[in-house]
């Protein structure tokens, strides 16, 4: 049945007279954005995926929407002229679809004015509906640590910010992204098991309920740890590791990213995708040569100033040169913590943050000025995406 109110028996016998069958099979593109708008389409049986789809290749796609049968996509094709698709409709499994061509709505109109009358404005409706519903959306802050060496303290400093945001009462993940040698379930005294590799072997649909059936839950942070084999890497590609990310911000209030010292079509598309990226160094020559390095490939990809924040990782007095130089080459807000190894070796071995095993200790001071900080920024409110967003100009 068509998703359109107020149609007759005797209405949806003319128009189903006038729509053609397409059968689609599994990842089949039913229509492309930015092609022409021929036709629009009723789903009958299946399930379609509405995608943004930035690359040819089709990587990268951002999963906008879903439409179950009697639902209908495409409708720009007859509520404008010369008009051309807005978003990219996959099949998610072996579907059917019912094609609405300009033809044969004209065919239609001739048949029964009133039937077709009804069509028409049953899409306006169900899209001024659409439209009229609340369109914000909480999206978490995604937060990505950085740094141009490993060994530099960049896992530490993102499981205590979990840790503490978690703590605070936010709804928060941590998504361990160095998918060779990750160990941010180390940190945090977890097991190496459930991680996203099983997680992208096992299911078939990266929708959130899925990907939470992979977390791990310590003191309400919810972690998805890196593969436990070097080797199951490959199995995590940007596009995948794109879609859990995209679905995981829709469903907490801040997201953390574990992000590999390399540079790599991974690590790109995790910078892009942060709102902060914190970077995390030691005070020596190599660290800062590492990071001037670093640096000048970030810059080409002209992200904000405000995107930008520093780390000093085990800091002393004597390092304040250091300190200088770092704000010299990355002129943004710079902060410190400062070294104790007796206490993160036995907040380590314990899996516990640094100021449950020494509140006075100035480490653990610097580290909770730290996670103040980052609390002190709430989470965004973005525009909810998809097939709503976009047709609100053809109504404004």
């Amino acid at each position: 049945m068509l998703a359109i109110k107020d149609l007759s028996a005797g209405d949806l016998e003319v128009i189903l007279k006038h729509l053609s069958r397409r059968e689609l099979e599994k990842n089949q593109i039913l229509f492309e954005e930015a092609h022409e708008a021929s036709s629009m389409f009723f789903l009958e049986t299946g399930a379609l995926k509405v995608v943004s789809r930035k690359a040819m290749d089709g990587r990268d796609d951002v999963m906008l929407g879903a439409i179950k049968p009697g639902g209908y996509c495409g409708e720009v094709a007859l509520l404008r002229e010369n008009a051309l698709y807005e978003d990219t409709v996959v099949a998610m499994e072996t579907s059917v679809v019912l094609e609405l061509s300009k033809a044969a709505m004209q065919k239609i109109m001739l048949a029964s004015m009133t039937a077709g009358t009804k069509l028409l404005l049953g899409i306006s409706r169900n899209i001024r509906e659409a439209i009229a519903m609340p369109q914000q959306q909480e999206m978490a802050k995604i937060i990505a640590f950085v740094a141009p060496k490993d060994g530099s303290g960049r896992t530490t400093a993102a499981t205590h910010l979990g840790t503490y945001l978690a703590k605070a009462g936010k709804r928060v993940v941590f998504i361990d992204c160095d998918m060779q040698l990750g160990d941010a379930h180390v940190h945090l005294g977890m097991a190496s098991q459930p991680h996203i590799a099983r997680l992208i072997q096992i299911e078939e649909r990266l929708s959130f309920e899925t990907i939470k059936k992979y977390f791990q839950n310590v003191a309400g942070l919810q972690l998805l740890a890196a593969p436990s084999q070097p080797q199951e890497a490959e199995f995590v590609t940007r596009s995948n590791l794109n879609q859990i990310i995209q679905e995981t911000a829709r469903n907490c209030d801040y997201l953390i990213l574990d992000v590999p010292s390399h540079i790599d079509e991974i690590s790109i598309l995790l910078w892009d995708m942060a709102d902060l990226m914190v970077f995390v160094a030691e005070g020596n020559i190599a660290a800062l040569t590492r990071m001037k390095r670093l640096l000048v490939a970030i810059e080409r990809l002209n992200y904000p100033k405000e995107k930008f924040m520093g780390l000093l990782n085990k800091f002393s007095e004597e390092q304040g040169e250091y300190l200088e130089n770092y704000r010299k080459i990355m002129p943004h807000k710079w902060m410190t913590l400062a070294y104790n190894s007796k206490v993160f070796q036995q907040a380590m071995l314990k899996g516990y943050p640094v100021w449950q095993i020494d509140s006075a200790a100035a480490v653990a001071k610097d580290m909770q000025a730290f996670c103040q900080q980052i609390l002190g920024k709430t989470p965004q409110s973005a525009e909810k995406g998809g097939i709503f967003g976009r047709i609100k100009s053809m109504f404004a």
